[in-house]
């Protein structure tokens, strides 16, 4: 049974979901010219670290130190209220978005993975765009993704089973994009153009209105794929969305948002779902399009 989330909970998470990531003016030349501006700078410098956290805490050290960032899994859990209801894709009842909508949208949806073979470790989570680019969560990226980096395809439990079907593993060559205008998201250059057998998503940089249904198929904790919907429940004058009764865990990072017609909207990037309420957070694509050149041209193509 899902979770009931009472109107407290979801005006609250709304009004904190709407300082996120706002970028304050930074201090320069003009700042020392401007004696306004020097009276509010004390403010600006405090607006500035709340928006930071508002960035998941890998993203905000990879900002501060870029050339020395190391991706570290994260252990925390991110669980709508007391029951998780991810349900592995293969076996998905189909309760919530339709089991035809899963089915066709599910094997563009990868794992990063640290190493080729089916005993590699899974760490995040992406989706394919085009033939051959893979959207993901830029906190996932450091500077070793291209030396021993894959993303594996098909990392699925098979039908009303315990063992995993075979495996396909596709190495990064490639960050085209990373962080462009501070935001959690990355695009890469996979070889072998896995997006021609397994599919790519379109993008959609419209964000839908709140309480429609969003779904996320994702690699939870570096799990097989699994599946759960839930409402869009808050929309930042920032970067975020948040979406609550939608489990994530860590490893869900990259995921892509799809709205009820499969675009993908946004990328999960931050868990904040407890067992008393809280929403799960990812960055919009209405952001995410003003710096990026990849998805300026999918969405001018699809027009």
């Amino acid at each position: 049974m899902k979770r009931f989330i009472s109107a407290l909970t979801l005006t609250l998470t709304a009004a904190a979901t709407l300082s996120a990531c706002q970028k304050a003016p930074q201090a320069g030349p003009f700042l020392a010219m401007n004696p306004m501006l020097q009276q509010r700078a004390p403010m600006m410098a405090a607006n500035s670290a709340t928006q930071a956290a508002e960035h998941h805490p890998d993203f905000v050290r990879k900002m501060n130190n870029p050339a020395q960032y190391v991706f570290q899994p994260d252990t925390r859990r991110s669980i709508c209220g007391t029951e998780n209801n991810l349900q592995h894709v293969n076996d998905y009842n189909g309760n919530e978005a339709p089991l035809d909508f899963v089915r066709g949208r599910q094997r563009a949806v990868g794992a990063l993975a640290r190493g080729n073979d089916a005993s590699s470790r899974k760490f995040c989570s992406g989706t394919m765009i085009t033939e051959d680019l893979f959207l993901t969560a830029s906190h996932c990226i450091d500077a070793s993704v291209t030396n021993d980096k894959f993303v594996a395809f098909n990392y699925e439990k098979a039908p009303g089973a315990t063992q995993l079907l075979e495996q396909e593993h596709f190495k990064v060559v490639e960050v085209v994009e990373d962080g462009i205008n501070r935001l959690d998201y990355a695009i890469l250059r996979l070889d072998g153009k896995p997006g021609l057998k397994y599919g790519f998503s379109p993008i959609r940089a419209v964000l839908p209105e709140l309480q429609h249904q969003l779904t996320i198929i994702q690699h939870p904790k570096g799990q097989p794929k699994q599946v759960e919907s839930g409402p869009l429940v808050s929309v930042s004058s920032g970067a975020y969305m948040g979406y609550t009764d939608l489990d994530t865990e860590p490893g869900s990072s990259g995921s892509g948002v799809l709205d009820s017609q499969g675009f993908i909207v946004g990328v999960h990037t931050n868990g904040g779902c407890y067992s008393g309420g809280g929403a799960n957070r990812g960055v919009k694509m209405t952001e995410i399009i003003k710096g990026s050149r990849v998805v300026q041209e999918l969405n001018q193509a699809r027009r």
